[in-house]
């Protein structure tokens, strides 16, 4: 997900969360460098650490106890294990994400982020991970564009779909900064539908009567027409450490590894058939 222009404030913000501290976190147990070899001579923020800019978007990735979950979580877990780093997070929002990795603040960012051509004229981009689908939560299992008519509809920023659902005569649309904030708001009624990544949605409705309902295609939306390849983001200055990203990602969908993560987050093993790479 997320395809949002960054303003000025954004790289400020990230550049304190991780210089500050705030929040940080390490993951899982640390590497003895001794004991383990690094598949790839790759490098880092700081030696021997893989720091991650955690965005907090279940499935795609989020913080469980002191360690990061979700799918991209295991990816990186698996990255982390194959090159002996140790990994060390930090919570942040979409908009300061990026320009942390841009500025070079955290090694990595994850969060079901799409492949874009503007994003990856600021970062590296990851080899395609999994495909995400819009997708509609709402009582009465809206699937099309003319059923949001009249409708008080949210989504999360960033989204591909934002600036068309804007554009929309009669919707009357609301930009979040995150899912946890719009699935809130559809739950207490502050909104007819939500609009969210298919396995975004799964958490929105988690414990609900809500139906979902992957929207229909409508040239009127334009991310209706193919589903979004979603990458982990990379600092642009650590080559050696996107190779060997793409490295771990081919591995897990050989070995069937990715497969599990999916399922194991809720989304189907066809979300691992991701096609030929591409920009949107």
């Amino acid at each position: 997900m997320k395809t949002t222009v960054l303003p000025r404030l954004g790289v400020a913000v990230a550049a304190l969360a991780l210089a500050a501290g705030v929040s940080a976190a390490t993951s899982g147990a640390k590497v003895d460098a001794s004991s383990c070899t690094p598949a790839h001579k790759t490098s880092t923020v700081k030696k021997g650490v893989l720091t991650v800019a955690l965005t907090n978007t279940p499935p795609y990735s989020f913080q469980k106890g002191n360690k990061i979950a979700g799918i991209d979580s295991g990816i990186i877990n698996a990255l982390a294990k194959q090159e002996c780093l140790t990994v060390k997070f930090a919570p942040y929002t979409y908009v300061t994400a990026i320009p942390a990795v841009k500025v070079g603040r955290a090694d990595v960012a994850i969060g079901g982020f799409y492949r874009t051509a503007a994003r990856a004229k600021q970062v590296t981009l990851s080899a395609p991970a999994f495909l995400d689908e819009m997708t509609l939560i709402s009582k009465d299992g809206a699937s099309t564009v003319d059923q949001l008519s009249g409708k008080r509809v949210g989504t999360v920023v960033g989204y591909l779909w934002v600036d068309d659902l804007k554009k929309l005569s009669g919707v009357n649309v609301t930009v979040y900064p995150d899912s946890g904030s719009l699935a809130n708001d559809l739950k207490v009624g502050r909104l007819d539908v939500a609009i969210d990544g298919y396995g975004a949605a799964i958490f929105d409705a988690k414990g609900t009567d809500f139906k979902l309902a992957v929207l229909k295609k409508d040239p009127r939306i334009t991310a209706t027409s193919k589903p979004s390849q979603t990458a982990i983001l990379v600092d642009p200055k650590e080559w050696k450490l996107a190779a060997a990203l793409n490295d771990v990602i081919a591995k897990l969908r050989s070995n069937g590894g990715l497969v599990k993560i999916l399922k194991a987050n809720g989304l189907p093993a066809s979300a691992a058939d991701v096609g030929s790479p591409r920009l949107i």
